[in-house]
């Protein structure tokens, strides 16, 4: 392990740091408690070892900083002293320490404390890896109960609106046929206005007002029109139906060919709404892709995630890009990339973790890109990010052609489907 050796006697330090090289470790030495916390801020040590008694900042000085500094995974901290009372120790241990080694010292006694500290390290990062397991097997099933949810609403949204869908558009169609016959009679009694004003010029004076007050030649130049405005909407109302139900294709639960271009249309028409709301620009750049295969749905997710987060960190009228394009190697990427507000770098290593998110509370759940992040991984692809502060944020998504075998046939969690 890493160990930060501190202690202003250069004789005590070199024999300490010689039985710690021999027995393993990569030792970082420091002359005094400043310079030790000069290098605690730059780097990661799991492990401690002071002296007690330095000038500016002592041993306990410096484990008690050690111990309010909010930086990820245990410290474990040994101080080294002759003190020996009752209440020295006290005091030590309140300052955060975990052990002591007494002077002179005892380079067994050395040896032993010190795999006491690497062994609970040790457990340390086994329990921390054993909980982010945890939490991804829960953002899975959080996913697969939201995704089924997602199918099943999709899909009675397409069969209770397709029908009445189904139902105007034919009534359209009689009234609009029925529409322009009537037209074509009310030309033909037009073509006779003069000749019943000659007949009957009350009657020819009666039509010729009620023709005007209902603005009668608009009406029958833009009657086509509005049948065409009417038609168009339910068409869209149809798309927007079929969209939603090819985007939650959550029953496919094995690898099938898919278009990743026709999938990146798709997830920008069911985020119309949100990209009209904020005027957005949205730039396609769609190279001609092979068939992927994959899991159609799961990856309308990944990319559904992303692009919400797109918009939802650009400002008014900003800008999102979308490209394709087939790489080496039989992969394909995709990216999609804004201009908007950007990731810090203290948080960016944390984008992927589940539950991680720099939202307001009850604004986001921290899911949506760990849930992309392990379905990428499912597929024997990669996702990576790129971003800078006030400047956007770019996402590459990469994707094999040839998945691997035990991918096609197995779950998340390696159990074998079907």
């Amino acid at each position: 392990m890493k160990v930060l050796l501190v202690d202003d006697d250069v004789l005590t330090r070199l024999v300490m740091q010689t039985h710690l090289e021999r027995w393993g470790h990569q030792v970082v030495t420091a002359g005094d408690g400043a310079a030790a916390w000069e290098r605690f801020q730059v780097e990661e040590f799991p492990i401690v070892i002071s002296d007690w008694i330095m000038p500016e900042i002592d041993g306990v000085e410096l484990i008690r900083r050690i111990r309010a500094c909010p930086r990820p995974g245990y410290v474990y901290a040994v101080l080294v002293t002759a003190k020996s009372q009752r209440e020295d120790l006290i005091a030590g241990m309140e300052a955060g320490a975990d052990d002591f080694l007494s002077k002179p010292l005892d380079a067994e006694e050395f040896r032993v404390r010190v795999r006491v500290g690497e062994r609970i390290i040790r457990l340390e990062q086994t329990l921390v890896e054993q909980n982010r397991a945890l939490r991804e097997a829960q953002s899975a099933l959080i996913q697969t109960e939201k995704l089924a949810s997602l199918g099943q609403l999709a899909a009675g949204l397409a069969h209770e609106i397709n029908n009445p869908i189904a139902f105007v558009t034919n009534n359209l169609a009689v009234l609009r046929r029925d529409m322009m016959a009537a037209l074509e009679i009310l030309n033909l009694y037009q073509s006779a206005q003069a000749r019943l004003a000659e007949i009957e010029p009350t009657l020819a004076a009666t039509t010729h007002h009620l023709a005007e007050e209902m603005d009668l030649a608009f009406f029958q130049s833009h009657l086509p029109r509005l049948f065409d405005k009417t038609q168009a909407g339910l068409e869209r109302v149809r798309d927007i139906v079929n969209n939603l139900r090819d985007f939650a294709r959550l029953d496919e639960s094995t690898f099938k060919d898919a278009d990743l271009n026709a999938a990146l249309d798709t997830t920008v028409e069911i985020l119309h709404h949100e990209l009209k709301k904020k005027q957005m620009h949205l730039v396609r750049c769609l190279e001609e892709l092979p068939p992927v295969p994959c899991q159609a749905g799961k990856i309308n997710q990944v990319f559904l995630n992303i692009l919400l987060n797109a918009v939802q960190a650009c400002p008014t009228e900003g800008t999102i890009e979308l490209h394709s394009r087939l790489l080496p190697g039989a992969q394909v990427e995709i990216v999609i990339r804004d201009n908007g507000s950007g990731i810090k770098p203290e948080h960016l290593e944390h984008i992927f973790d589940p539950f991680f998110t720099t939202k307001p509370l009850g604004e986001g759940t921290g899911l949506g890109l760990s849930v992309a992040y392990g379905i990428i991984k499912e597929h024997g692809g990669a996702i990576e990010v790129e971003s800078q502060p006030g400047r956007g944020t770019t996402f590459r998504i990469k994707l094999p052609l040839v998945p691997p075998q035990a991918t096609r046939g197995q779950d998340r969690f390696g159990q074998t489907r079907g």
